[in-house]
Order: structure tokens, then C-alpha cells, then sequence
């Protein structure tokens, strides 16, 4: 089930927390739900900014229901020897938390990447696009943006500081989200 969404009948903070009012009734939702629940839509927060949401979630709900008629046992235990583990570091993938912002003619994107250092973090930008990577010894972390308006490459400037990676572009034109009535 897709459901777009629009939220802005509130302005600033007391809009966002109705929006996490409204994400914790979904999650209580979920008991029930079969298939998969997505939601998008925006926040007006005031003084010409925007916050915008996305997420899904998919559930095993059908599975549940349904394993009862079904030779298919999702966690039945495998006769074969378990792998034996080494000492060797496991490194988890994440998909770190991102906000993507437009100050004037700017575009700016801030990126969770705790763990890692400067010289670990590799951004790449193809069109309208950008994916950013890095790697410390237990982490990797990788995603890919799009970005909401086009920009000017040669403008890229990143810090990083505390695990915060900020990326500043330069806007060429109007906003990709932009509608003409």
C-alpha cells in the first residue's frame, strides 16, 4: 500500500512531532499489516523551509498467515554444520542518515558516518546524482542521493568534522520537484 502525504498544516517543531505522531500510530499498524506500508509527503517548517519524508516498510504478516498452509517453514533449522566464525572483525553495511537541504542557490547534503575517518570518505557525482562511500575497520557505509535541483560539479566543496559529512553544490537551475500549474 502507497499512500502519498502532505502535512502542512502545522508550521515548524509542533508540525514535525504531528508527523512522528503520525509514524508512531503506523508502527502499531504494523501488528496487522500484510505486504508493505510506505509513506512520503513534507513538512512546511516555516520561514520558506521544508522537510520532506520517505520510508517502507515491508512485513511478514502474509508469511505468517499463510505458513500454516504451507510446506514452507521460514526458520526451520538446517541439518548441515554451522560456519565456523573467525576472529577476523565482521564489517556491517549501513545506509547512513542523511538530510538533503537548499540554502538560496545551494544545495546542501549532511551525512551520518560515525567510525570513519576524513580520508576514508569518497563522494562521486554523476548528473544529477551523488554517492558517497567509506569504510573504517568494523563499518561501511554507502548511499546514493538524488539530488532535488542540478548543480555545478566543479562547485563540490566537503568538510567532515565528528562524524558529520557536509557536501556544498551550487544550483544551475530550477528544483527537479518544481511544478509549472
Amino acid at each position: 500500500m502507497n499512500k502519498p502525504h502532505r502535512d502542512d498544516s502545522d508550521a515548524g517543531l509542533s508540525g514535525v512531532l504531528g508527523v512522528i505522531e503520525k509514524l508512531a500510530k503506523l508502527a502499531d499498524d504494523l501488528q496487522n499489516a500484510t505486504g508493505e506500508i510506505s509513506r512520503e509527503g513534507e513538512v512546511d517548517l516555516g520561514k520558506n523551509t521544508k522537510a520532506s519524508y520517505h520510508f517502507r516498510v515491508r512485513t511478514l504478516g502474509d508469511l505468517k498467515r499463510n505458513a500454516q498452509h504451507s510446506d514452507f517453514k521460514p526458520f526451520s533449522k538446517s541439518a548441515s554444520p554451522k560456519p565456523k566464525l573467525t576472529d577476523a572483525p565482521r564489517i556491517t553495511l549501513a545506509e547512513p542518515e542523511t538530510d538533503v537541504f537548499i540554502e538560496g542557490n545551494v544545495v546542501v547534503i549532511y551525512a551520518q558516518l560515525p567510525g570513519v575517518s576524513e580520508s576514508d570518505v569518497l563522494i562521486d557525482l554523476h548528473v544529477d546524482c551523488l554517492t558517497f562511500r567509506a569504510k573504517s575497520a568494523t563499518m561501511r557505509y554507502e548511499k546514493t542521493i538524488t539530488l532535488p535541483a542540478s548543480v555545478q560539479p566543479e562547485t563540490l566543496v566537503k568538510s567532515y568534522k565528528n562524524g558529520i559529512l557536509e557536501v556544498r553544490l551550487t544550483r544551475t537551475d530550477k528544483l527537479h520537484t518544481e511544478h509549472t500549474a
